[in-house]
């Protein structure tokens, strides 16, 4: 049989390797506390997704030593370093699991991080990765120029992170999750062990290496070969499956992507998906100016079932958002494209139409405190391509305004045919004086000089209107002067007074209080006729109100319609 070293070592370096290698196994209170020291700061990097800190513990453990020391063993014919490396990596594997599971038992919200799902599915290319850091660990080892190279081993190696993800799998019950892990040490282990006895053996270290046959290799590393080539087998079926869930996933995040570039600004912002049944579920998480329609996710879910071949059900989580650029701007925002860019410049008309419309009504509404644009589309309709904004605000957009933003519309897009639809959003405010009216002021801003001629002039109102009939004094808004107090006094009822009768008012009241008062009336419609007479809706429904409030906390929900009647 053809034997050949390809690295010469001297018997002076050969001793000084073995001294290393045998101090390095030895299973003491130095290389238990640097283990136990190394799997908690792995255990810590694994649940805060640090690299930088799984890193550090790879550096501090000395584990890899007697790995080296278990092959180093086999190859010279030295039973006790045999021995010794083997207790120490066993007694190091079970310490390591046991200080990592310890951190898992904690009273911490722990939940996945990708550091830790990175290691509970190991692939054969993790296996290659630790053959070629078995050989670079050994190589360095024999040749002195290179021994500070062995840090760099310990990090491409990575035995410690996988026994620490296995202790915090464990304690938190995901055994599936352990399994991979420790295979994932395992493969570490055995490509260790094979690769740098097969260094060590090529370096001529071993002189039994030269008249060794083929039995005799077998006996020493039978059990290590059949083990690394069943973790091998083992990981490349485990390669084939992850390649056909990347496959899927690929697959699932196309679909996705395409289907949100139909939607006007915007964007994916993340998905889940699991099998069940023989049934895909996707989750898919989109950024969007508008809830998107129960007809257009069964759309998509259609082409989910298509591209991939199986039954899907598809839920969409709507994040509402809205892109906002400078005066001018009208670009349309994508997903981030290959060589980084993010605008898609090429507009449809449909998107263009949506995106100028929404920009000019932002920056014409950017005028108007407290007016807001919610959502803008783009339909088609008999009177022809039209854009139906909605528009959310303390009032309502007169004729004249939707008249002028619909002309500056049909200029930017060049097309006089487009038209304008406003869908008015009206809001209100409301606190214990009733309605807030823009520019009147209320008792709790009105300056405390003038608090008392803000409370005469309301009970000077309050007396004439009790002495009126069929009219109803719900509250008063104010804007004070130093001449004159504008007052709007708002009022239900079926009685409408004449000019006469309300500068009458004016004269009386301005007179009992020593100030100009100059009244208005607003009425309102939600008036209700008793047998006692007229009473405003509010003090009503006040009953009622009352009633509704005990029947939801009776039936312990708060989703219940109003309108409902309860069967007796």
């Amino acid at each position: 049989m053809f034997k050949k070293t390809f690295f010469k070592v001297s018997e002076e370096r050969k001793q000084q390797i073995i001294t290393e290698v045998s101090d390095g196994s030895v299973p003491g209170f130095r290389f238990y506390a640097l283990l136990a020291t190394a799997s908690l700061i792995a255990a810590f990097g694994l649940i805060s997704d640090s690299t930088a800190v799984i890193i550090g513990a790879m550096l501090v453990s000395p584990l890899m030593t007697p790995i080296i020391g278990m092959s180093l063993g086999f190859v010279i014919g030295m039973p006790h370093l045999v021995a010794t490396s083997t207790r120490s990596v066993v007694l190091g594997v079970v310490l390591a699991i046991f200080f990592a599971a310890l951190i898992g038992f904690l009273p911490l919200e722990l939940t996945a991080t990708p550091e830790m799902l990175s290691r509970t599915k190991p692939t054969i290319l993790d296996l290659m990765v630790a053959v070629l850091a078995g050989f670079a660990g050994a190589y360095a080892m024999i040749d002195e120029k290179l021994s500070p190279a062995l840090p760099g081993v310990a990090i491409a190696t990575a035995i410690v992170p996988p026994l620490s993800n296995v202790g915090i799998c464990i304690a938190l019950g995901y055994y599936s999750g352990a399994f991979g892990s420790f295979m994932l040490f395992f493969a570490n282990f055995l490509s260790i062990l094979l690769v740098a006895g097969a260094t060590f053996m090529l370096s001529g270290l071993s002189p039994w290496w030269v008249s060794a046959s083929t039995k005799d290799l077998a006996k020493r590393y039978g059990v290590a070969i059949v083990g690394f080539i069943a973790v091998a087998v083992f990981l490349t079926y485990s390669l084939v499956g992850i390649v056909k869930e990347r496959y899927l996933e690929n697959t699932i995040k196309t679909t996705l992507d395409n289907a949100v570039l139909r939607l006007h600004s915007s964007s994916l912002d993340s998905f889940i998906y699991d099998r069940e049944n023989g049934k895909l579920f996707v989750l898919a998480n989109i950024k969007t100016p508008r809830i998107v329609t129960p007809y257009e996710v069964e759309n998509v879910e259609k082409e989910l079932e298509g591209n991939t071949g199986q039954p899907a059900e598809l839920i969409v989580r709507n994040v509402l958002s809205k892109d906002v650029g400078a005066i001018g701007s009208s670009a349309n925002v994508v997903t981030q494209n290959l060589d980084g860019f993010f605008l898609k410049e090429s507009l449809s008309e449909k998107d263009r139409s949506v995106s100028v419309a929404e920009q000019l009504l932002m920056e014409k509404l950017s005028d108007w405190p407290g007016m807001s644009v919610l959502n803008a589309e783009y339909v088609t309709l008999p009177r022809g391509p039209t854009v139906l904004a909605t528009i959310q605000g303390y009032r309502n957009l007169t004729l004249q305004e939707i008249g002028d933003l619909e002309a500056e519309l049909r200029n930017d897009m060049n097309d006089q045919n487009i038209s304008l639809i406003v869908r008015n959003v009206e809001t209100s405010y409301t606190d214990k004086n009733g309605a807030l009216l823009p520019g009147y002021k209320y008792a709790d801003i009105i300056d405390p000089g003038k608090i008392k001629l803000r409370n005469d002039v309301e009970l000077e109102l309050m007396e004439r209107f009790d002495k009126l009939e069929n009219i109803y004094l719900i509250t008063t808004h104010y804007k004070p002067g130093d001449k004159q107090w504008q007052v709007l006094a708002e009022v239900v009822g079926s009685k409408f007074l004449t000019a006469e009768e309300i500068k009458d008012m004016q004269n009386s009241v301005s007179k009992e209080v020593g100030q100009s008062v100059k009244i208005d009336v607003l009425y309102r419609s939600n008036a209700v006729m008793t047998d006692k007479g007229l009473v405003p809706y509010e003090i009503f429904s006040e009953e009622n109100t009352t009633d509704l409030d005990e029947m939801l906390k009776k039936e312990g929900a708060g989703d219940i319609n109003p309108g409902a009647q309860t069967q007796p």
